[in-house]
């Protein structure tokens, strides 16, 4: 009998201590209404919060715009490439003569362009003289003045053009720097000659740097232009990137 009521014992406590430890891990498993409730947030945190959002956010948004920004450029760059295509290839579709330029020449010299041969067998030059201008709010401008001499090739051979003179109906870089003593003498011959013409184109002021458009109207039965930019160095010398176009002039249209 003892060593039944010791064995019920034994198997009591037994039984005492997985009860205990049943409600024990039951008890850690639980969350209590403490945690379970909503933890109030302040503002301190919150502003803690919303400031690391943002900076998680912000490379993402920087590197957005950065896109933008280059497909824009881009864009551009296109637009710019069309343009430039279509100038280029313009006299192909066209019956366009042009003399287009890239030179730089010293104070009081004149740049001669052009010498493309015209439907009329003379040959067309083109004379732009930039000098120092001075607008009225104080700005350094460029003041262009251009004549243009059509002459045919006996006056080329007798006043040394030929090295002007070409047969190519678009030129690049074909040009020359005069000084005035030269302008003179071949103006002088060009006014006592016979078959030759010359025109005098308006001066304009140009902005440095910046686009200049000078259309000089019918001449020879076409229109005529110049557009470029001219730039003035420290030593004084002007940079010019000039384009001289001659187009046939559009015809009246037909009354009906």
């Amino acid at each position: 009998m003892k060593k039944l009521s010791l064995a019920f014992g034994i198997a009591l406590i037994v039984l005492i201590a997985i009860v205990g430890y049943n409600t024990n891990s039951r008890k850690d498993e639980t969350p209590t209404a403490k945690d379970s409730a909503p933890r109030h947030v302040t503002p301190r945190e919150r502003r803690e919060i919303d400031t690391s959002a943002s900076r998680v956010m912000r490379p993402s948004v920087a590197r957005t715009e950065s896109d933008g920004d280059e497909i824009e450029s881009l864009r551009r760059e296109l637009k710019t490439a069309k343009a430039k295509l279509e100038r280029i290839t313009r006299p192909l579709g066209q019956d366009v003569l042009s003399s287009t330029v890239n030179a730089e020449i010293n104070p009081g010299e004149t740049l001669v362009t052009g010498g493309y041969k015209t439907a009329d067998g003379n040959y067309e030059m083109t004379f732009i003289t930039p000098s120092s201008y001075t607008l009225d709010d104080g700005r350094e401008a460029i003041r262009i003045s251009s004549k243009v001499l059509s002459v045919g090739s006996e006056f080329v051979e007798a006043n040394g053009m030929e090295t002007l003179a070409t047969n190519a109906k678009n030129t690049l870089q074909h040009s020359e720097a005069w000084t005035q003593d030269d302008l003179l003498e071949t103006f002088t011959a060009a006014s006592k000659a016979k078959g030759v013409d010359i025109f005098t184109s308006p001066t304009i002021v140009a902005i440095p740097s910046e686009a200049f458009t000078l259309v000089m109207g019918k001449f020879g039965g076409a229109q005529f232009s110049i557009e470029g930019t001219a730039t003035k160095s420290p030593n004084g010398s002007f940079a010019i990137q000039t384009r001289v176009e001659r187009t046939p002039a559009a015809e009246p249209d037909t009354p009906r």
